[in-house]
């Protein structure tokens, strides 16, 4: 074995190092990556929710007034209101011109 195989043993280690240096700098960057990104998909997951949950008492309240609405509509017909007085335009069936 002379010089010449020590030297290239020697690179050739010396390469396998900076190789494997450099995957473990790169597992760490994607590491932290992944990391970042499961973060962003988290917390878009919860303001998801929370939208959804304003959603539903929306449409909770929608439907509550919807029925109190409803309600005084129907107290109105059974006590004989004027059913005319709840519009504010009336129509008006005018003659065709000649």
């Amino acid at each position: 074995m002379g010089f010449f195989d020590v030297i290239m043993g020697l690179v050739g280690l010396g390469g396998l190092g900076i190789v494997s240096l450099a995957g473990v700098a790169f597992y760490g960057i994607r590491r932290d990556y992944d990391q970042e990104k499961e973060k962003l998909q988290l917390q878009k997951m919860m303001e998801e929710r929370k939208l959804e949950e304003i959603r539903q008492e929306n449409y909770l309240l929608e439907n509550e007034d919807m029925r109190k609405e409803l309600e005084e509509i129907r107290a109105e017909r059974l006590a004989g209101g004027n059913d005319r007085r709840r519009w504010l335009i009336e129509e008006t069936k005018s003659a065709p011109d000649k």
